[in-house]
C-alpha cells in the first residue's frame, strides 16, 4: 500500500512538473501578445489623442491584458516622480518585472528610447518597429509553445511512469 501512495506521488510530481514547465511557455506567448496589444494601444493614443503620456499608458494597460501590469507601474512610476521621462519609467518597470526572459527584456526596453520627449511622429515610428519585433517574438514564442510544450507535458508523464517502474 505504501508503495503505491509512493508511486502515485511519484508520478503526479513528474507530471505537474512537465504541465508547469509548459504552462511557463504559453505565460510567456501571452505576455508578449499582451505587450503587443498594448503597444497598440499606445499608438492610438499617442497618434489620436492629446492625453499626457501618463493617462496614455493607462489606457494602453487596459489592452495589454497578462502584461497590463507593466504598462500600469510604468504610468503610476511617472505619476509618482517629478521629473521623470516615460522613457526612465519604463526601463525602472522593466527591472522590476520579474517574469520577463532576459531577451524579452532587451526587446521590451527599446520602448524607452524617446517615450514621452520626442514629438509624436518619432514615438510612433519606434513604437512601430517594437511592434514588428513583438509580433515576430509572438510568433516565435507561440512556435515555441506548439512544439516544446507538448514536450514538456509528454516528458513528465513519461518521466514519472519511467520512475514508478524503476522504483517498483
Amino acid at each position: 500500500m505504501l508503495k503505491l501512495i509512493g508511486a502515485i506521488c511519484i508520478f503526479a510530481a513528474c507530471a505537474i512538473a512537465g504541465w508547469h514547465q509548459a504552462s511557463a511557455l504559453e505565460k510567456r506567448r501571452l505576455f508578449l501578445q499582451g505587450a503587443h496589444q498594448g503597444f497598440l494601444a499606445l499608438m492610438r493614443e499617442i497618434d489620436y489623442s492629446a492625453a499626457p503620456m501618463q493617462q496614455a499608458l493607462s489606457a494602453a494597460a487596459e489592452m495589454a491584458g497578462s502584461a497590463g501590469a507593466l504598462f500600469q507601474q510604468t504610468a503610476q512610476r511617472l505619476a509618482d516622480s517629478d521629473g521623470c521621462t516615460a522613457g526612465e519609467a519604463w526601463q525602472e518597470s522593466l527591472e522590476h518585472c520579474l517574469e520577463l526572459l532576459p531577451e524579452d527584456k532587451m526587446l521590451l526596453s527599446l520602448a524607452a528610447e524617446g517615450l514621452g520627449t520626442s514629438d509624436a511622429a518619432n514615438q510612433l515610428k519606434t513604437l512601430e518597429l517594437l511592434r514588428l519585433r513583438l509580433e515576430k517574438a509572438e510568433a516565435d514564442a507561440a512556435a515555441e509553445v506548439a512544439k516544446t510544450g507538448k514536450i514538456w507535458k509528454t516528458m513528465g508523464w513519461g518521466c514519472g511512469a519511467v520512475l514508478v517502474l524503476l522504483l517498483l
